[in-house]
């Protein structure tokens, strides 16, 4: 994920493994870098925001992802994020194979 350091507007942003990255937003030392296109908090009030760890209802209608943005993400983070929700993707051949099975265990 690309984040920036927070209050640092003109900063270069940075880019984050999933779980660094979910830590420093939640820990609000980083926000996501504009532009970046990687993190379905992006521009939404805090109010509006899903659990950090992305595995909560983000509920409203949010398409055919459903806020998850596993599309944007590479196939090993999507991997690891299965891996932690104890989601057996080892049959997996495929990203989309991988991003099925995380939505389904929704």
């Amino acid at each position: 994920m690309r984040l920036r350091e927070k209050g640092k507007t003109d900063g270069e942003p940075v880019t984050m493994g999933w779980d660094e990255a979910q830590a420093a937003l939640a820990a609000g030392t980083h926000e996501v870098a504009e532009g970046g296109g990687t993190d379905a908090l992006l521009g939404l009030p805090e109010e509006q925001r899903g659990d950090a760890n992305g595995s909560g209802d983000q509920g409203g209608d949010q398409g055919k992802q459903g806020g998850d943005n596993f599309d944007a993400t590479t196939r090993p983070e999507l991997e690891t994020l299965a891996s932690e929700r104890g989601i057996d993707v080892s049959e997996a051949k495929t990203k989309a194979d991988v991003i099925e099975a995380l939505r389904a265990a929704r």
